[in-house]
């Protein structure tokens, strides 16, 4: 069992807990929905720890672990976008570009679908979710910065939850563009993987903040309205 709790996967697991602790009485759907996603995700890179070891024992009989990704694609697309949604439409109406977001990237999952199957990464719907999001970020601290309204940043659920999102897909955005360079640094090694376990850290480390701010923020309003 312990050969399932990779770096990655323990710090996915943690920020499962701590989401369930502090959100499960939320009284927002779409916040007490990531404890769902977390699970989803949690589950998702266990059972591909298991397959792609079974692909290594017997790569004949056995697909790789890709296609699990490809489907995780699509709760990251909805899970994620959902929640800037809910964010943004606190300082605008968001819905038209989270909507016609989430349009171009099933016509774009669909057709990477149709062009190599499910058992290759869609690699360039990957991509584009990641720009999405950080324009998405980008836009969410602009209406942040126009928008007169003291905000507490350092118990902000929402400041942290962005910031989070942010580094990370922006960080998962530059090693997919700068791949090839990044590999001539390093060629013995994929470089990118450690790039992406310290954006791993950085990304569940920030979303747990922001869970234990909201609920933070929940149990102050409640103390004051008593």
């Amino acid at each position: 069992m312990l050969r399932y709790f990779t770096l990655n996967t323990t710090v996915e697991t943690l920020s499962f807990v701590i989401a369930f602790v502090c959100l499960a009485r939320d009284a927002s759907p779409v916040w007490r929905r990531m404890i769902l996603f977390l699970f989803i995700t949690c589950v998702t890179e266990m059972l591909g720890i298991h397959i792609k070891r079974l692909y290594l024992a017997d790569r004949v009989h056995v697909h790789p672990n890709v296609w699990l990704y490809n489907i995780l694609l699509i709760f990251q697309a909805g899970f994620i976008s959902s929640m800037f949604l809910l964010i943004l439409n606190k300082y605008t109406n968001g819905k038209l570009i989270i909507i016609s977001g989430l349009a171009l990237l099933g016509v774009l999952y669909v057709f990477e679908l149709l062009s190599h199957g499910i058992f290759a990464y869609n690699n360039i719907t990957n991509t584009l979710m990641s720009v999405l999001f950080v324009l998405y970020s980008y836009y969410y601290y602009y209406c942040l910065l126009k928008n007169d309204k003291y905000v507490n940043l350092t118990f902000s659920p929402d400041f942290w939850w962005i910031a989070g999102a942010l580094l990370f897909y922006f960080g998962r955005t530059a090693c997919n563009v700068f791949f090839d360079i990044l590999s001539l640094l390093k060629p013995d090694i994929v470089i990118t993987y450690p790039i992406y376990k310290v954006l791993n850290i950085i990304l569940y480390s920030y979303w747990s903040y922001s869970f234990m701010c909201r609920k933070w923020l929940i149990s102050t309003s409640k103390v004051q309205f008593q």
